[in-house]
């Protein structure tokens, strides 16, 4: 499924139809006075798994946020897709995404008025794992008889291979990809044979590598200065009600709050991974198993920055030459009308 400049144009028009008929001052009045009762419940598409690189801000979603006055956990609906998630925003059929970069740029470029306003992390813990048997350097991705399997063709699971591909010399043209969505679901098809490289975070990889010969090829985490996997992104529109603003800042205070502490304490990762991440047998895996993923996220990745602090617009100018190079965008996004800082740095200077 894709997204064309009609459809998505076609798809503002509905939500903002439904807005616009579902709107009034006394419906307004009576769901902030329900907010007030029973805390708001923030609606939030996110993607269909949850690994250790996400559980902070899960925790943050589901923990945090409701010991700010005035919310509840949010509701969070997983899909497989990301543009799913980016439609679903665009639509009016939900508040704050927490999804793909990339779509979300898309989505602006074919004219949805869009903010990104924050992390959900920071980098990636994506790694291409391959079939060791056919696969030995990333050049060996030309050869006509291997398949790529990513998420999207075009979103940040298929853009993180191009950069180093381009690096290395390999003809993209020469490269299948195809799409499965899930890591899970690209998992089995890589273990079936259906597939012989595939995108998956590395508390999976290491799973993999016990099944067979199936390395770790690429670390992408290590051939960018800074790279962006999950953003929180929403409409112009939500974001000028002032309970809408204030639900931003409050969201972000909440996951800055998780960043620093899955930082600091290793315990309360543990906790929460335990709690939250859909990992098989999750609930039940030992330290032996969540703290090399936890050191790994800290230490290496620096998935969860204090402040936020690369979410900055020369960050994604930086990277709009590699999205081009993988056809995810024509290069015409306005990046400094996309990226908004202005409620991180709004979070920031209340929980300083």
């Amino acid at each position: 499924m894709t997204i064309s400049r009609r459809d998505m144009l076609k798809s503002m028009a509905v939500g903002a139809g439904v807005g616009l008929a579902g709107g009034g001052a006394l419906e307004a009045a009576l769901g902030r006075a329900a907010w007030a009762q029973a805390g708001r419940v923030l609606d939030i598409p996110i993607v269909g798994f949850t690994l250790g690189i996400h559980v902070p801000s899960i925790a943050a979603m589901k923990e945090i946020l409701p010991t700010l006055p005035g919310y509840a956990a949010a509701k969070t609906t997983r899909f497989a897709s990301q543009r799913v998630i980016t439609q679903t925003i665009v639509s009016g059929s939900g508040d704050i995404g927490a999804g793909d970069p990339i779509i979300t740029m898309r989505a602006a470029e074919a004219g949805a008025d869009v903010k990104m306003i924050g992390l959900v992390f920071n980098s990636t813990s994506l790694v291409f794992v391959v079939n060791g048997n056919k696969i030995k350097q990333l050049q060996d991705l030309q050869k006509p008889e291997t398949v790529v399997a990513v998420n999207s063709k075009g979103d940040f699971t298929h853009v993180l291979l191009v950069g180093p591909l381009l690096r290395r010399g390999v003809d993209l043209g020469k490269v299948t990809v195809v799409e499965i969505g899930g890591s899970g679901a690209r998992t089995k098809a890589l273990l079936a044979g259906r597939v012989d490289a595939v995108p998956v975070h590395f508390d999976q990889a290491a799973d993999i590598a016990k099944q067979g010969n199936y390395p770790v090829l690429l670390d992408p985490a290590k051939e960018y200065k800074a790279w962006f996997g999950e953003v929180y992104f929403a409409t112009t529109a939500w974001l000028q009600k002032p309970e809408n603003k204030r639900a931003a800042v409050d969201l972000l205070k909440a996951n800055l709050m998780a960043f620093r502490k899955a930082s600091s304490d290793y315990a309360w990762f543990a906790a929460q991974y335990r709690k939250h991440s859909t990992v098989d047998k999750a609930a039940q895996q030992g330290d032996d198993v969540i703290k090399p993923v936890w050191e790994a996220l800290v230490k290496q990745v620096n998935a969860f920055p204090a402040a936020m602090d690369t979410f900055t617009v020369q960050n994604f100018k930086d990277l709009i030459p590699v999205y081009k190079a993988a056809e995810s965008l024509e290069g015409k996004v306005d990046v400094e009308k996309v990226i908004d800082r202005s409620y991180l740095d709004q979070a920031l200077k209340e929980l300083s």
